[in-house]
């Protein structure tokens, strides 16, 4: 019973990891279409403006609790690392970038974090 549990939870900050990255990419594809739907944008701009800001933060514990003790796959940290820092350049940079740009950049990351956390499920269960 005990081996099965630990089982359960081998993958769980990968699984975690790839459904926040994933509900991330939606966001970002949807976010241009509530734009234009939305007549009452300028009061949620400030919610809006924070979102990404809350995806890094709930994010980062899964990319950092995924690799821990997982040093000889560079590969895979790299995968995670990166996409986790462009989704914080994608919160730094959102004025510079515009609504359409952000979301671009943000699905880059989100894609290249679901990437990583595949593989990294993938090669725990292997093992």
């Amino acid at each position: 019973m005990q081996k099965k549990i630990i089982n359960l939870s081998k993958g769980f900050w990968d699984r975690l990891g790839i459904g926040l990255s994933g509900l991330c990419a939606i966001h970002c594809l949807l976010v241009p279409v509530f734009v234009s739907l939305i007549p009452l944008w300028p009061t949620l701009d400030n919610f809006h403006e924070y979102t990404h800001l809350v995806f890094f933060l709930a994010i980062a514990p899964a990319v950092i609790l995924s690799v821990k003790n997982r040093k000889n796959l560079k590969s895979i940290s790299g995968y995670l690392f990166v996409g986790l820092a462009i989704i914080f350049v994608a919160w730094f940079f959102n004025h510079q970038l515009g609504d359409y740009g952000e979301a671009a950049v943000t699905l880059v990351g989100s894609l290249l974090l679901i990437r990583g956390h595949w593989m990294n499920y993938k090669t725990k269960s292997i093992s």
